[in-house]
């Protein structure tokens, strides 16, 4: 039997919530800041809190949220079942609570700023370049190395690289001259990805750049 790690990491995943109801506990700065991500993936989102921020009662008053003002109880998530749970309130043991009811109704949770013992993930350091997102997480061990990453990588890959994801994603739905097998695909993007290309986008000539991303295609189909 193969030794267990004295330290075992997380299992990184991109959760695709659209849809999908989840639950925030807490109006504070930490919760408005988790609402407004959540909103981004397109996520039912409930509150619960009995005092929220103004862009939280903002977000309620038009409908965007759903907002239960009240402290948390027992057993309040029962009604909802989420799938996703996060704890962002100020007092350690409602923050308990509603870890041990999420695992209760087999809903993932998250407590914010807390013991990781009753997380069952850890947010990570996002770079976004939408449909690009890059993520940081070093198991909780040096936040202040994750903003240092943080910011070096957010100065390397610009909206350059958001634009060229869409022109890839593009082609892939529309299988335009691709060839039939996954290698000879894969080939193609790695083509086009290490040409110069990204190169032009950078630099801000994005005629020049879909000229030769259109050229490389051509040439592929040609073979």
């Amino acid at each position: 039997m193969a030794k267990q790690a004295e330290s075992a990491g997380g299992y990184p995943i991109l959760l695709h919530l659209q849809d999908k109801q989840v639950a925030v506990i807490g109006g504070g700065p930490v919760g408005t800041r988790k609402v407004r991500h959540l909103l981004r993936t397109g996520a039912r989102v409930l509150l619960i809190s009995p005092d929220a921020s103004a862009e939280l009662e903002s977000l309620a008053d038009n409908g965007e949220i759903e907002w239960i003002a009240a402290r948390y109880q027992r057993d309040m998530l029962n009604d909802y079942m989420p799938i996703l749970v996060i704890a962002a309130t100020d007092d350690p043991n409602v923050n308990q609570t509603v870890a041990q009811d999420a695992h209760r109704i087999r809903a993932l949770c998250n407590v914010a700023n807390g013991s990781s013992d009753h997380s069952d993930f850890s947010n990570m350091a996002l770079i976004e370049r939408a449909p690009l997102t890059i993520a940081l997480g070093s198991n909780g061990k040096s936040p202040a190395l994750l903003r240092m990453l943080k910011e070096q990588l957010e100065s390397e890959f610009g909206d350059e690289y958001a634009l060229l994801a869409d022109w890839l994603g593009e082609l892939r739905a529309s299988q335009r001259g691709q060839p039939a097998s996954q290698a000879e695909r894969q080939m193609l993007y790695e083509n086009i990805v290490t040409s110069d290309v990204p190169t032009l986008l950078r630099v801000g000539d994005r005629k020049k750049a879909r000229q030769l991303f259109e050229a490389i295609l051509r040439e592929d189909i040609a073979k």
